[in-house]
């Protein structure tokens, strides 16, 4: 047994858990700007890629939105959106519009294959994809091409298209939650996943969160005996 765990190890094909990525391997990170995600995390990889399971609308955009349209003047490709992509919202927060290109394509192998080109081609800094499926094969590809042109490549998927480990550089689940919403980590490239943590939007993103009500605008519902008694 232990002459085939050596065999294993000259041939590269055992991994022990000691064994860690060089620094120089692992992308370097984009910050987000919320510092419960960046500290744990550092951000989004650019470039590398970025996989986010969550439902739509839960707040997926307004985590990667900062990290994105960082200053370069680059593009920015977003790849077949289920929904309009809101310019006044994004002009409202300072991200420029003039660098935004939408790319609705009728399939999803045009899809993958608009992603691939946009992201080698050095002109965009980003492309964010939605694709309703994925194999292993067509993300290594993706991110071969975001590595050449130097890109992020952000997916944003649904709880029900997931179903296997993808080679991605970070895979997080976001769910909803009273002040926010809620980080799982799938994966993390080069460190253990942190626990669940939760991002807090009451001070961002007021709106969209719900705040506890006070206490002294309640009033204590009769029971059965006391109406009885009255």
């Amino acid at each position: 047994m232990m002459k085939t765990l050596e065999q294993l190890a000259q041939q590269h094909g055992l991994w022990r858990a000691s064994q860690r990525p060089l620094m120089a391997d692992l992308p370097d990170k984009q910050a987000t700007g919320y510092a419960a995600f960046d500290q744990r995390l550092g951000g989004i990889p650019t470039p590398g890629v970025t996989d986010i399971i969550s439902d739509f609308g839960v707040g997926e955009l307004r985590l990667v939105l900062p990290a994105l349209y960082r200053a370069t003047g680059k593009e920015i490709a977003w790849i077949r959106p289920p929904v309009g992509i809101n310019a006044a919202m994004l002009h409202q927060q300072g991200y420029p519009t003039e660098n935004t290109l939408l790319v609705y394509p009728d399939s999803d192998q045009h899809a993958l294959w608009a992603a691939e080109q946009a992201a080698r081609s050095g002109a965009c800094q980003a492309v964010v994809l939605w694709p309703s499926s994925l194999t292993i094969g067509q993300v290594k590809r993706l991110k071969l091409a975001g590595e050449h042109g130097q890109c992020a490549v952000v997916l944003l998927r649904r709880q029900q298209t997931y179903s296997l480990s993808l080679p991605v550089d970070l895979s997080v689940a976001l769910a909803p939650s009273a002040c926010g919403v809620t980080v799982t980590v799938r994966y993390c490239r080069g460190q253990w996943p942190p626990a669940p943590f939760t991002l807090d939007w009451r001070e961002q993103w007021s709106a969209l969160v719900t705040w506890p009500s006070s206490a002294d605008n309640l009033l204590a519902f009769p029971s059965r005996q006391q109406r009885e008694q009255a």
